[in-house]
């Protein structure tokens, strides 16, 4: 299953500045008991921005995001999650022309760019590409870097781009050989109140126990 998110940039050239910045960016969750995906976004521009940081950018920038992919589903099913790209809307071929984005794995310093291309094009991401196999509870991330010319003139101001990007699940059963999905604080707790039930009972009984032989002593 699959479903598409519109990813923003918005420039607002004001003056030329150049630096770096590193923000998490938005986050995408698969819901394995309602089998769809839940975007954690907040943008006025789409409930499915994942790039809420690159937002008032200028000539110069050089902008890296964090964006979390993590399989939400329970411990039966194990899932790869795929990710490719649409390309640009067509009213933003020409704005997102002028701009570069890099995406890679954010665990992966040695892998190569799984995207290096201006940010109007599919690239290599034209095709599906598997970010990971996650059992539940696992996530993982991905560094989106946007660059922006110093060149880029105010014919641009206030401009707005959207990119189409999917994200497509394929759930397998859990295996013997698989490894064990890793114990939680519920667990914990849950196993704790099962045995301090169990010892509770066990002094009620031995009590009601001695009660009992009490009772017949002194009837003796």
């Amino acid at each position: 299953m699959k479903k598409a998110t519109s990813l923003l940039l918005v420039l607002l050239i004001t003056v030329s500045l150049c630096f770096s910045a590193n923000a998490d960016g938005g986050k995408v969750i698969y819901d394995g008991n309602a089998k769809e995906f839940i975007f954690e976004a907040n943008s006025i521009y789409s409930p499915t921005d994942l790039f809420t940081g690159f937002k008032s950018v200028m000539p110069g920038d050089s902008l890296t995001e964090k964006i979390s992919i993590k399989n939400d589903s329970s411990n039966e099913v194990k899932v790869k999650i795929y990710l490719r790209s649409l390309g640009a809307d067509e009213s933003s071929i020409d704005f997102l022309s002028k701009l570069t984005l890099q995406v890679k794995k954010s665990d992966d310093n040695e892998m190569a760019y799984m995207f290096d291309s201006s940010a109007d094009k599919a690239a290599q991401l034209s095709e599906w590409i598997c970010l990971g196999t996650l059992y539940s509870g696992g996530e993982v991330n991905i560094d989106v870097t946007l660059n922006v010319p110093v060149e880029l003139d105010n014919n641009y101001q206030n401009k707005i781009g959207y990119i189409d990007w999917e994200f497509m699940i394929e759930e397998y059963p859990i295996e013997d050989t698989d490894p064990k999905p890793p114990q939680t604080g519920n667990n914990f707790n849950m196993v704790f109140w099962i045995s301090a039930s169990a010892f509770s009972l066990a002094m009620i009984l031995i009590l009601l126990f001695y009660k009992k032989k009490q009772q017949k002593d002194t009837q003796a």
